[in-house]
């Protein structure tokens, strides 16, 4: 019998007054705009200030430039660290970041009469806050922000200059927060899955907001989930006497497993009101975990980035991760690529300083099913084991800056040895900077693509810098270009070897393994490396004239357990898994 699992969240306190904040918290969804009298409308990709109200109302407003004044009562700019200039009762106040903190300014022009504030990601001099693209980023409380009840955004440099030059075109411009009663879309585990991890996604689901100040008696919540041979498979769960002002997180209970390579399309809808959401998900055969999008545009792509003094502050170090799952096979994982965006600014020269830290790490060590989410860990890494203990890499290998690196580029690096990741696990896959040795105070900027995960609460990504933040999408709002890659996964550089142009034999093995070659071309060498399971280097051998035949591999003296066979030919290469029993 189907059930619906319904997490009623209630929202306290003054919920009617218009004046409510966007806090990161928020579990409802708030769509920005703006449309001005020259007839353009634009839907705006906005960092949320971590602090304050829900919003559970639409506010509307014309939106003005704040001026502040000067210890001399003159209007100065629209830094407004000071006295606001003018009465801003109905308005939006339009104000520059920069000189002071970001919940004192929304404080001013509450004061003011405001009822919402767009900041924007630029100094009045023109200069750029920090050293940042003009992105939009997360806003914190600062001393003031529990005092702010108006709903505050940052936006990009780019379009708050947009919304400024129309104003002094003449043009009214009229901004928009505007509450939806459909959010939280939760499809697969990450954006992108290889054909060998695919498993049921049993957490797909929606959060439905009923708005009204009455209950609704009745909701039909549904998904439509087209695979990418055009067949439509259908979820739908049912909430009853659904309770006013309330957030609804809807879990559909019958879970739906993919099976075709390509791309998935998901619609969710509910019987009352017209909102709708959609979402796609891919199953690759390109080996290959992502929670990006793809879109990743050099030198225009976003990145997330920490101000230099927030960097100082947590110790020079800044990590991002991605959380990824396994099906119901064991997979090997070779290669990890990410993507950083001023490799030219991170560069000293000095070998010891330039290190990236690449980490895979067990996310669930205590193996309940979940890891803290989302939650913000002072322990760091070993707070992710909820019994205690520590968390250390299953595997970890470094990348050297290089001057020749370019920003926004592809960077792909190979595991010392490959790892097998077991069934049905978690796995967080981590790039790890440590900033004291170069002692420039730069923080790296790595990197993002696409909205939150797919999969909303259950798909993760991470950040670390004095803490352990865990589905930090809230901060970010993207997902970082941190990939995993499985074996048979090529670089680019190296081709892939057909699998079953090599075979192993016996499985398992007790004194002796085969490897039966089947190539189309004689190769003159092949080199085997034999690894243990943590990748250790067992043995090296190279072989000469391989085509077609059978090569014997003492493993007599071999411990027992697990081993990999990593072979290198003309044609390609490829990792294989033998087990030695006795």
């Amino acid at each position: 019998m189907k059930k619906a699992f319904t997490l009623l969240l209630f929202v306290v306190a003054a919920v009617w007054q218009l004046v409510a904040q966007i806090p990161s918290t928020s579990p409802i969804p708030v769509v920005v705009r703006t449309v001005a009298t020259d007839g353009t409308a634009r839907v705006y990709d906005y960092g949320k200030p971590g602090f304050c109200d829900t919003l559970v109302q639409t506010v509307s407003g014309d939106i003005v430039l704040a001026y502040g004044l000067d210890s001399l009562g003159n209007e100065t700019d629209s830094l407004v660290c000071d006295s606001m200039a003018a009465d801003l009762t109905g308005k939006i106040a339009l104000i520059s970041r920069g000189t002071c903190e970001f919940g004192w300014k929304a404080l001013r022009a509450q004061e003011a009469g405001a009822i919402g504030v767009f900041m924007y990601n630029r100094l009045w001099n023109g200069e750029i806050e920090g050293t940042t693209s003009g992105g939009p980023v997360g806003m914190g409380a600062g001393a003031v922000g529990a005092e702010v009840h108006i709903p505050t955004i940052m936006l990009s440099k780019e379009d708050g200059l947009a919304i400024l030059d129309k104003i002094n075109a003449g043009h009214t411009v009229t901004g928009f927060f505007e509450v939806r009663s459909f959010g939280g879309a939760r499809t697969a585990y990450a954006r992108q899955t290889p054909q060998e991890s695919i498993k049921p996604l049993s957490d797909m689901g929606v959060t439905y907001i009923n708005i009204d100040n009455s209950t609704v008696p009745s909701v039909a919540i549904n998904a439509v989930i087209t695979d990418p041979n055009g067949q439509t498979t259908s979820l739908s769960e049912t909430l009853t006497d659904v309770a006013p002002i309330s957030v609804n997180t809807v879990v559909f209970a019958d879970s739906y497993t993919p099976s075709a390579v390509g791309t998935y399309n998901v619609k969710f809808t509910n019987s009352l009101t017209p909102d709708e959401l959609e979402q796609s998900f891919v199953i690759s055969n390109d080996h290959t975990f992502a929670l990006d999008d793809g879109n990743l545009i050099a030198n225009t792509n976003g990145t997330a980035e920490l101000d230099s003094a927030g960097f100082v502050d947590g110790g020079f170090k800044f990590d991002i991760g991605n959380v990824y799952r396994t099906g119901p096979q064991p997979v090997t994982a070779t290669h990890v690529t990410f993507v950083l965006g001023n490799h030219s600014e991170l560069y000293t020269g000095d070998p010891g300083s330039d290190v990236l830290y690449i980490n895979i790490r067990n996310a669930d060590p205590d193996g309940n099913g979940n890891i803290p989410n989302p939650v913000a860990l002072p322990t760091g890494y070993n707070g992710l084991n909820e019994n205690g203990g520590q968390v250390l890499p299953i595997v970890a290998t470094e990348y050297v800056l290089q001057e020749t690196d370019q920003d926004f580029q592809y960077t792909t690096v190979e595991l010392p040895n490959p790892v097998t990741l077991a069934a049905n696990k978690i796995y967080l896959v981590t790039v790890e900077y440590d900033g004291s040795s170069a002692g420039t105070g730069i923080p790296p900027k790595f990197a993002f693509g696409g909205e939150a995960p797919p999969a909303g609460e259950v798909g993760s990504v991470v950040y670390y810098n004095d803490s352990l933040r865990v589905n930090s999408v809230a901060f970010f709002r993207k997902n970082f270009f941190l990939r995993l890659h499985l074996d048979g996964y090529a670089t680019g550089t190296e081709d892939v070897l057909e699998d079953s142009k090599v075979t192993v034999s016996p499985v398992p093995a007790s004194s002796k393994v085969n490897l039966d070659f089947d190539l189309d071309n004689m190769a003159a060498e092949v080199e085997v490396r034999i690894l243990d399971f943590t990748g250790r280097l067992v043995s090296t051998r190279s072989l000469e004239n391989v085509q077609k035949g059978r090569f014997g591999f003492d493993v007599s003296t071999m411990p027992t357990g697990t081993y990999f066979f990593s072979i290198s030919t003309p044609e390609g290469f490829r990792s294989k898994k033998f087990q030695v029993m006795r």
